[in-house]
């Protein structure tokens, strides 16, 4: 094959310009510091940072998940010792009312002071974070206690609970109902209670509730009346709970609470359970005899006892403080006395709500220093995935310089003579 000039010269400049590419790509890592520019340079390095990069990010929002979790844990806490505070120095102040050596007079200073402590408790109440009140649920923007009346400014279910996810598939609430500290575990809502237990009665089998009414209503659910047709003769208390509930879910509206019934035998006498299924525990449940004789009664059928707490109504810590006041401003020693056990029995359960407050504080203690452990782990292998050996490239850099200035030494001799040389 015939090498012309003009081969050697194209040889050589293609050379030297790879040898340009190769050190520019070192120059480049030294610069950012990062194996790869772009995804193309290496596509498994680059699969498996963008991976990385994502764990890294979700460790972060996890981390500052947790944060905000203990600030409000954090400010719970200091409220229930503030609240337990308010009560115990209460109990102290009624024990010392309940002194029958103090005159009306003097139980009226002291009553003074626990109203002072009564407007603290209602302020204590409406504690807030971040703009948001601790206590409401849900309803975050609104407070939980009417501070002129003290009175429930809102409904609130035990079953709000805010939740914050500290972890794939961890979350933690961080919140505390107000029905639970103030109604001392009942429901802010006034929800009833989804089951109503029938009295022990005598049943004379078989029993026979042809015609026998029943009016059955769930919450604000439209009452259902059932009246048994004729033939309904039952043989046993299992047949007669069976019927009573193919009876009430086969009513209209067909069956949306999902209504079980149950017979419960205690000696000779039986009771019947009725339970709101698809609602709930906490679903307001009614079943009341209408008609039908003595089967009908028997059935001992009544609305269930509505739990204090609804909107406009007080909370029970109020309302022992409001007693305590009552019975200090009319010198009652002796219902002083009576309330101090009452008042012993709030302590405990603020005492309850702040143990479990406090095993709340130490899970998220405890996530978080794995999620600090998890940032220096994933950081770690992200930098190992990206990031340049400095001391490595340094020297594959200087590697290519040596080959780039050869190549341009190497160029330099290519055609070294003239055309003028060969004109002498």
């Amino acid at each position: 094959m015939r090498i012309t000039n003009n081969m050697l010269v194209n040889n050589m400049m293609n050379n030297i310009g790879n040898n340009l590419v190769r050190m520019d790509k070192y120059q480049n890592q030294l610069s950012t510091g990062k194996k790869i520019a772009v995804p193309s340079d290496d596509p498994v390095v680059a699969a498996r940072a963008l991976k990385l990069r994502t764990d890294v990010a979700e460790v972060d929002q996890y981390k500052r998940n947790s944060k905000d979790a203990q600030s409000w844990m954090d400010i719970t806490e200091s409220t229930l010792a503030n609240i337990g505070d308010v009560l115990q120095r209460a109990r102290e102040l009624t024990v010392q009312g309940a002194n029958g050596s103090n005159t009306t007079q003097d139980t009226q200073k002291i009553a003074e002071e626990v109203k002072q402590l009564r407007a603290q408790l209602i302020h204590l109440g409406n504690t807030t974070y971040a703009g948001r009140y601790i206590f409401s649920g849900y309803k975050t923007n609104t407070k939980l206690i009417d501070e002129a009346t003290g009175e429930y400014y809102i409904d609130v279910n035990n079953s709000e609970n805010i939740k914050y996810e500290i972890g794939i598939g961890d979350d933690i609430n961080i919140n505390v109902p107000g029905g639970d500290l103030f109604s001392n575990g009942g429901n802010a809502a006034g929800q009833t209670s989804g089951v109503t237990t029938g009295s022990n009665v005598v049943l004379a089998f078989p029993v026979d509730l042809s015609g026998t009414t029943l009016n059955v209503k769930v919450d604000t659910d439209t009452s259902r009346t059932i009246t048994f047709p004729a033939g309904s003769i039952y043989n046993d208390a299992n047949a007669l709970a069976a019927g009573i509930q193919s009876a009430i879910n086969g009513a209209t509206p067909s069956g949306i609470e999902d209504i079980t019934v149950n017979a419960v035998k205690t000696g000779t006498n039986y009771k019947f359970v009725f339970t709101s299924g698809t609602k709930g525990a906490t679903a307001g449940l009614s079943a009341v005899a209408i008609s039908g004789g003595t089967a009908a009664a028997a059935l001992g059928l009544a609305a269930p006892t509505q739990v204090n707490g609804t909107a406009g109504q007080t909370g029970k810590l109020i309302q022992d403080m409001d007693s305590v006041m009552t019975a200090l401003s009319a010198g009652d020693n002796l219902a002083a006395s009576n309330l101090i056990a009452t008042l012993d029995t709030d302590v405990n359960n603020v005492l309850r709500i702040r143990a479990d407050v406090g095993a709340r504080q130490n899970r998220i203690d405890l996530t978080s220093n794995r999620l600090d452990s998890d940032s220096i782990n994933f950081t770690k292998l992200m930098s190992d995935n990206e990031d340049v050996d400095m001391a490595e490239t340094i020297m594959n850099l200087q590697n290519e310089e040596n080959v780039y200035r050869a190549s341009l030494s190497g160029g330099a001799r290519v055609i070294q003579p003239n055309l003028v040389d060969f004109l002498r």
